[in-house]
């Protein structure tokens, strides 16, 4: 009978620990941590990720940004429409949008080029539409089914020399304020995505972010820096972040 009874409690201590376990690590465990587990578990969210190289002798960026796009509208959909934020300005863009004293060459001047946009590793085809030039429309391969996912990948390189400005310490900063392409849709004028779903109170834009530089650079970003790590002489800093319009990064010169 003792013998019995010492199993029982030793199976309820062991159920005990099985459920408390897990709400320990979870309150003890990292916000960052957290935030991967959450993001995994809702599927319903637009994922992007990027990864991005800074050239500072050019004041070049190359990026590879990858967006994995959830089709939360009532209809089918046969293009994605992308807005080019402050980052990529085509050859046809109006010159004076962008402030004349910062180039020497005249216009047209070219900033941005794409190199190329994939679907499942097959190149989509493209265009810049809209009066400023500052929409990019990609033709998905197929029609994208109501709760359906896409994943686009863009590859392109930009000229940033026209975001920098100087401290009062004499060092240069790239303010990249909404610096990547963002999904857009249009409603009587072009409008970005909501930071969540009001109904649910759930958010819909989920950021992980690469940004390599050299050395005498750092990188300052929205949300909550991750890692960061030297190989080579650069510098990899990596960041994570939900509920954001757009992303927001600063490099920062620190010598």
């Amino acid at each position: 009978m003792r013998y019995l009874i010492k199993k029982i409690i030793i199976k309820m201590l062991l159920l005990l620990l099985v459920a408390v376990i897990p709400i320990a690590m979870y309150i003890f465990i990292e916000d960052d941590v957290q935030l991967t587990w959450n993001i995994n578990a809702i599927r319903e969210m637009n994922k992007y990720t990027i990864v991005a190289e800074f050239f500072p002798e050019k004041e070049k960026l190359s990026v590879s940004q990858n967006v994995e796009y959830v089709n939360d509208t009532n209809k089918r959909m046969d293009k994605l429409f992308f807005h080019f934020n402050n980052i990529i300005i085509p050859d046809k863009a109006l010159y004076q949008e962008i402030e004349e004293s910062v180039y020497e060459k005249k216009p047209p001047y070219k900033i941005g080029e794409i190199e190329y946009i994939k679907i499942k590793n097959k190149k989509a085809d493209f265009k810049i539409v809209d009066k400023n030039n500052s929409i990019l429309m990609i033709i998905l391969d197929k029609e994208l089914e109501i709760d359906d996912k896409v994943t686009i990948e863009i590859k392109y390189n930009t000229i940033i020399s026209h975001l920098v400005s100087n401290t009062n310490e004499g060092k240069k900063v790239y303010n990249l304020s909404n610096c990547f392409p963002t999904i857009v849709r249009y409603n009587n004028g072009w409008e970005f995505e909501t930071t969540n779903d009001n109904e649910s109170d759930q958010y819909i834009n989920y950021f992980i972010v690469d940004i390599v530089v050299p050395e005498g650079f750092e990188v300052k970003a929205s949300g909550r820096l991750i890692e960061k790590i030297k190989v080579k002489g650069n510098y990899n800093f990596k960041f994570q972040d939900q509920g954001t319009l757009g992303y927001n990064v600063n490099i920062i010169s620190t010598k």
